[in-house]
């Protein structure tokens, strides 16, 4: 006897080491189903080869079916196997009564190729038509921050809250790039995210989902409040740390009621800080954007000396900042309220204008000892005339150097300049002239002028240069002695010629 059984392909159930089938599972038609598959298994019968198979569909619980599509020939190659007959999803979702959440149950009727036919019983497999996208009906982000919930720091974890139109498999919720799987049953899911190694900025996130039928459900990244976790693990810092005082004669001492003020610049927004003063807790004075500046007015009960001072804070997100004890750029304050010992005042003198021949009247005080009088002051400073005294003597050694210079391109030791009076008699005989003009070159400024006129006569040098010797010594020796001038030869005069021919 031939028999026909319908299945359906899409999903079948076998309890393991039993022959006997499971109850029926439900298997969907979703909004992503383009075809439909029906396998009907043919027997070994020759005679099938060249018949048809009609596939029925019924959408009433079985009471009435309709074609679905239309007969399919059976060929050699079905013979003894499942022939699988496709049913595209224009066809099967035109079939009156297809409807939303509607069962499909199935059956088919087989003809052999003289015509004789056989139907089959119903499918166990039953199709529910689910073509409905689920959606999130609400998605919400908590942190556990105590300062603001839609922050963290390291130590805060955030709760993911899902809820959805239907129930549907278990979401896939990937947060910072890690996949996390969250608890729940039906159309609720939570999952919780610790921050211990998160990066700083906005949390991201994804949730993917779909529903029984697998029809997927559009992907959540965003709350439904559009709220926003933001992840701080950065401690806080401080910059340009200060502290100074009111005290009118020095900013870095103090007395009593002198106000001391701390004053720093913070890297980020702080919610919390505790300041200490001497051990006195600071009071805030003004707060501009970043820029914090604290204050203490200083009592009989403050400790005298080096005031110490203390800075604990953290941010918005709860991170604390390390404890400051020390400022950014080594200022302190010494608070100081011992006065100078006693003393008695001691000399008084009055002081007056010296008049011409006035004898100098000795002053005494009230133990008769003399109080000198206070001698005017010098018109020129012992500063001021050591100075004159080295530049006089700095240019007499760079004339003197020259002078070494020239008597060695004169032909004469250079140690002979060196020597003070006897250097003037060998001048004589550079410049050709007689013994006595060593008395002319002692009278200044008369001797100096004569001597720079030989001097430039001896390098055959012009009047400028002559000026130059003789109003700026100092700049044209060295000019003379270190330059390239050479020396003139001196020619032999005529009565000196004839005297050598009449010998």
């Amino acid at each position: 006897m031939k028999s026909i059984v319908l299945s359906i392909l899409f999903f079948s159930n076998f309890l393991f080491g039993q022959e006997d089938l499971a109850p029926p599972t439900k298997i969907y038609w979703n909004s992503l189903a383009n075809s439909l598959q029906i396998g009907v298994p043919l027997a070994d019968d020759e005679s099938l080869e060249g018949g048809w198979i009609q596939i029925r569909v019924s959408f009433d619980n079985g009471s009435n079916f309709s074609d679905l599509g239309e007969l399919d020939i059976i060929k050699r190659r079905d013979i003894d196997d499942v022939k699988n007959v496709v049913i595209t999803e224009k066809t099967f979702e035109s079939m009156p009564g297809f409807s939303e959440d509607d069962e499909a149950h199935f059956i088919a009727e087989i003809w052999d190729r003289a015509g004789n036919s056989m139907l089959g019983t119903v499918s166990d497999s039953i199709l529910t038509i689910d073509e409905t996208i689920p959606f999130i009906v609400a998605l919400t982000i908590q942190s556990t921050n105590g300062n603001d919930m839609a922050l963290a720091n390291p130590s805060d974890t955030v709760t993911f809250k899902l809820i959805v139109s239907e129930p549907i498999h278990v979401p896939l919720i990937t947060i910072n790039g890690d996949e996390f799987e969250p608890a729940g049953t039906g159309n609720t899911w939570i999952t919780q995210y610790p921050c211990d190694d998160a990066d700083d900025g906005p949390i991201e996130f994804t949730i993917e989902y779909s529903d029984f039928a697998e029809n997927p459900g559009e992907t959540g990244t965003l709350a439904s409040n559009n709220s926003v976790i933001i992840f701080d693990g950065t401690e806080p810092e401080l910059d340009e740390i200060k502290i100074f005082t009111s005290n009118k004669f020095d900013s870095t001492q103090a007395i009593i009621s002198d106000t001391v003020f701390l004053q720093f610049t913070a890297t980020e927004s702080i919610l919390k800080s505790e300041i200490f003063l001497n051990h006195t807790q600071g009071i805030l004075k003004e707060k501009d954007s970043l820029t914090f500046t604290y204050y203490h007015i200083f009592t009989e009960i403050d400790s005298e000396g080096v005031i110490p001072i203390s800075i604990k804070f953290n941010d918005l997100a709860g991170n604390d900042g390390e404890t400051i004890d020390e400022t950014s750029n080594d200022s302190e304050v010494i608070f100081d309220m011992t006065p100078p010992q006693a003393f008695k005042v001691g000399a008084i003198e009055s002081t007056h204008k010296k008049r011409k021949h006035d004898n100098a009247v000795p002053m005494t005080d009230s133990t008769g000892a003399v109080i000198m009088a206070t001698d005017s002051l010098p018109l020129i400073s012992g500063t001021i005339l050591t100075i004159l005294g080295a530049s006089l003597g700095f240019l007499c050694l760079m004339i003197w150097i020259s002078w070494f210079k020239i008597f060695s391109k004169a032909g004469q030791a250079g140690w002979k300049a060196l020597i003070p009076v006897f250097n003037l008699f060998v001048l004589t005989k550079l410049f050709n002239q007689s013994v006595w003009w060593f008395a002319i070159y002692l009278i200044l400024p008369v001797g100096h002028v004569f001597a720079s006129l030989q001097f430039a006569k001896l390098f055959d040098k012009k009047t400028p240069f002559k000026l130059g010797l003789i109003f700026l010594p100092f700049v044209f020796h060295p000019i003379l002695a270190f330059g390239k001038s050479t020396l003139v030869k001196k020619k032999a005069s005529k009565s000196k010629k004839n005297q050598k021919k009449k010998k």
